[in-house]
């Protein structure tokens, strides 16, 4: 890892089993063997790195959310991969997810739009999908694709909170399994 990496790794580490606040800058760079100048040099403040921890993980789920798109020609499908998707990003990046839901209040109102931009974008992806598979007949219209969207992350990302990634169920099969419960309920009849 390149030392900005170090840092964010560390800092989510500590962020997410201490808190923020019980975390200090001289805590981050003892574990990870370097100095206040390191720090100082990539990130000019500690609220800095929990806005490059936030980066790490919503990146990587865009960029595999855009996969699951282009790779995808229904919407019930496409749907439940970003699900599994969705589900398996959140056990990676545990820690990460772990730190922004905590301590996301702590941004600076620059850096919380620009989180929100890119989580809109996110978000986009479900609800097009949910509006393409309504007016396909696939899903139920009586709901709408943002309010379906929301429920589904409730569902979802709260799973930080109890999923273990060495538990009884591997994350691809909680995220099936969180996949087929909304899926059931969303699915026109008869879809």
């Amino acid at each position: 890892m390149d030392v900005p990496e170090t840092l964010i790794h560390m800092a989510s580490e500590l962020f997410a089993r201490r808190g923020y606040d019980a975390t200090s800058v001289s805590d981050i760079v003892e574990a990870a063997n370097l100095t206040k100048g390191a720090l100082y040099y990539y990130f000019s403040a500690k609220e800095d790195l929990l806005y490059a921890i936030h980066q790490r993980f919503i990146d990587a789920e865009m960029q595999q959310a855009q996969q699951i798109v282009a790779m995808t020609e229904e919407p019930v499908g496409r749907l439940r991969q970003l699900i599994i998707s969705l589900v398996e990003s959140i056990a990676e990046y545990h820690d990460e997810v772990t730190v922004f839901f905590r301590e996301m209040h702590r941004l600076s109102p620059d850096q919380f739009a620009a989180v929100r931009q890119i989580r809109d974008a996110y978000q986009r992806i479900f609800e097009d999908t949910i509006a393409w598979g309504q007016a396909l007949g696939q899903f139920r219209s009586d709901i709408e694709p943002r309010l379906m969207t929301l429920a589904l992350f409730g569902q979802c990302n709260w799973t930080y909170t109890w999923m273990r990634v060495d538990g009884q169920l591997a994350p691809q099969q909680i995220g099936a399994r969180m996949a087929d419960l909304f899926l059931g309920g969303t699915l026109a009849s008869g879809g």
